[in-house]
């Protein structure tokens, strides 16, 4: 996928930035090379950071031309008139937040500087120039894979998922047979990471979407990390008990539940119900017959509400999705036990 999205870029870089130098040079403007370089700039963005970028880049365009009508006339030495407007332009950006705007700005400064040829035409001809680079790169910004980056969010999704499953049975055997060695610190570091990625990677399909309901791939790459936060911190826990008690077993059994549970696109109201049973079956357990035993029961305890954190925030995020998600991902709850299966995502 990293590839086809590089060809992709090439291609819509190349064809845009050869289609605005051909546009520019047909209109006969100076400098028709500056409208490709424009594009290029512009392309390096997904479309909601395009349209941002457009915006940005009209409105420092007047505060360039601003400063070019104050400091060039001041200088005739064209190579220090230009390193002062330079400082300043610079100044402009930072300040204003708004610095991937300062290489067109820098441009158009040159232009301007290099020339000394400050009239209304020449204005005219570097307002063109970024009119014909800004639209040609919003145009090709519009040519997106969007059907490529679904499959490849899906198959993140289902990746995740087998993490997952893969972390909790792992929690599970450790319960079981309390291993001195285990890989699952590893396997939780590189689940950090591809998630970390695959939020970004969410969120560039997101703004190339330019839907707001397409978040629900960011949402739901979040909530994975919320869940996994907590599988971190109650294998914690786990590994400060010294000798398991009679009590973990009911508890290893509901994680296994839970590992089986993890592509279930359903409200998770089992799994809670199960979870209040073991609190109601922990609290008619007898009192601990020792210290040892108490520490232990009261770390497992805290499992427990772990486990509870884990369940509520799927809970959340389902809670969270418009009607038309809910739906289109196949995601129900007991009252709506058929699903329409249509599109064939999973995401929960």
């Amino acid at each position: 996928m990293k590839v086809k999205k590089a060809m992709l870029l090439s291609l819509r870089i190349g064809l845009g930035s050869a289609g605005a130098i051909f546009l520019a040079d047909f209109l006969h403007l100076e400098s028709a090379a500056a409208a490709g370089t424009i594009t290029l700039l512009t392309l390096l963005t997904t479309r909601v950071q395009t349209i941002r970028l457009i915006i940005n880049r009209f409105l420092t365009f007047a505060g360039t031309i601003a400063l070019c009508l104050v400091i060039l006339p001041l200088w005739e030495s064209q190579l220090f008139s230009f390193a002062v407007l330079l400082v300043f332009i610079v100044a402009m950006c930072e300040l204003c937040h708004v610095q991937n705007t300062l290489s067109v700005n820098a441009l158009i400064a040159m232009h301007l500087a290099i020339t000394h040829g400050f009239t209304g035409p020449m204005i005219v001809n570097e307002f063109c120039l970024l009119c014909i680079g800004v639209v040609i790169a919003y145009i090709m910004n519009m040519f997106q894979d969007y059907k490529g980056m679904e499959r490849d969010l899906e198959a993140k999704v289902q990746q995740t998922e087998e993490a997952f499953t893969r972390l909790l049975l792992e929690v599970v055997r450790y319960i079981e047979e309390k291993p001195e060695n285990t890989e699952i610190w590893e396997e939780m570091g590189r689940l950090e990471s591809d998630l970390f990625d695959f939020v970004n990677d969410a969120r560039h399909y997101q703004e190339n979407r330019l839907h707001t309901q397409e978040g629900v791939y960011v949402q739901y790459f979040q909530m994975r990390e919320q869940q996994l936060s907590v599988v971190h911190a109650l294998h914690y826990q786990l590994r400060h008990i010294r000798t398991m008690p009679d009590q973990s077993v009911i508890i290893g059994e509901f994680i296994r539940e839970l590992a089986v549970a993890v592509p279930s696109r359903s409200l998770p109201e089992d799994q809670k119900r199960m979870l209040e049973e073991i609190f109601r079956h922990m609290s008619r357990q007898p009192l601990p017959a020792s210290r040892e035993e108490f520490e232990s029961r009261a770390i497992l305890y805290h499992v427990l509400y772990d486990l509870e954190s884990y369940i509520k925030y799927k809970q959340d995020f389902i809670s969270e999705l418009p009607p038309e998600y809910l739906q289109r991902f196949g995601i129900v709850d007991e009252a709506d036990p058929e699903p329409d299966l249509k599109t064939g995502d999973r995401v929960c």
